[in-house]
């Protein structure tokens, strides 16, 4: 690893570091502006690369090696978490879905999440995220959402090797697989959020030659979790009109598992998956709650602006795999700084593919930065 590398990648994790640090009490404001840093990261990385990626490289050996130390230490953790397992809700109300579906009830009926009363007491996910945490959950409890979550991060893992096509792909893997939230994420707090991302990451595998599988992946992810699967949407967007019909015709069948609880109860679906987060007040993780007033309707806008711009390029440029990845993690960054809350499971959805942009930078020769 050259001091260039080394310095990168001890900002990026330094970066999230403080990420990790800013959640409750004050700490909003801080975290808002790590956050803006890391994004403004995310367009010196889209400048870097230039819409050329860098050639395929093998890996060295001392990079394999350390990807295998911090995988074989990250499923330890994993491994030690499983004697006491501690779910937050997301995980709890997630089994409990799970069973409710399996009974043929409607988990956006029932009193699946109870704490916040009114007519927002149902399931506050999708079909999609039950589905594949219910298996091993029957199995096995609430370590089942442990072990469902080394499953799904040996899958992310992969695939971000894939993505990277080689050097790039093994230091994607090594920054992000030593990142402490993460780890704490998925197996102190049982965070679900990877029901979401794993289909993204496979959506980036298969956009080049597979729209409508790549569409499949994107319209799963949605239905596991409207975020961060909306925001990725524009990302794969082809400009052929043909590869853009199979596209949307994918995305749109990946819709499909949330139908039947559409159709049952339209109000109780949208109560619970839309009004609920439209009218979430924003709490002190997020730097909203210490703006004056107008600030939230700004930041929605600037998002929106973001989200257009990003598109209309997408479809126009083609630009490579690894620009996407960078405009996806910027997208996903935007849509945290513009929501009510900036919780640490929210960052499950860049971080792959922020270290996936970052890694092919640091691939480039010095000279063609």
């Amino acid at each position: 690893m050259t001091p260039r590398h080394a310095l990168a990648a001890a900002a990026f994790w330094l970066a999230v570091g403080l990420v990790q640090i800013f959640n409750w009490g004050e700490a909003g404001p801080w975290k808002g502006l790590v956050l803006l840093a890391l994004l403004l990261g995310a367009f010196l990385i889209l400048h870097a690369l230039r819409d050329a990626e860098p050639e395929a490289a093998p890996p060295g050996k001392a990079l394999i090696a350390l990807v295998i130390v911090l995988a074989l230490g990250e499923l330890a953790y994993g491994g030690l978490r499983l004697a006491h397992p501690r779910l937050i809700d997301m995980a709890t109300t997630t089994l409990a879905a799970g069973q409710a579906m399996l009974a043929g009830g409607n988990p956006y009926t029932l009193p699946i999440d109870p704490e916040l009363g009114g007519q927002f007491q149902g399931y506050k996910y999708l079909p999609v995220m039950p589905a594949v945490y219910l298996p091993l959950g029957l199995l096995l409890g609430p370590r089942g959402v442990l072990v469902t979550n080394m499953i799904l991060q040996a899958g992310c893992v992969a695939l971000m090797l894939r993505l990277g096509r080689g050097r790039a792909g093994y230091t994607a893997a090594a920054l992000y697989l030593a990142l402490p939230l993460v780890a704490q994420q998925l197996f102190a707090k049982g965070s679900t959020d990877l029901a979401a991302v794993l289909p993204l990451l496979a959506a980036f595998a298969l956009t080049e030659k597979r729209p409508f599988a790549s569409g499949i992946c994107v319209g799963l992810s949605i239905s596991a979790k409207l975020f961060p699967g909306l925001v990725f949407v524009p990302c794969l967007l082809p400009r052929d009109g043909g590869a853009l019909r199979h596209y949307r015709w994918g995305i749109i069948a990946g819709l499909l598992p949330a139908l039947p609880y559409l159709a049952a109860d339209p109000k109780a679906f949208a109560d619970n998956i839309f009004v609920f987060n439209a009218l979430r007040p924003p709490d002190t993780t997020s730097w909203l709650a210490f703006a004056p007033d107008g600030a939230a309707l700004l930041a929605k806008a600037a998002f929106i602006a973001l989200f257009a711009a990003a598109s209309f390029y997408v479809w126009r440029r083609q630009p490579p795999l690894m620009v996407r990845c960078a405009i996806g993690a910027a997208l996903t960054i935007a849509v945290i700084l513009a929501a009510p809350s900036a919780h640490h499971n929210y960052m499950l959805w860049w971080l792959p593919f922020y270290a996936l942009a970052l890694a092919a930078v640091l691939q480039k020769p010095r000279a063609a930065l």
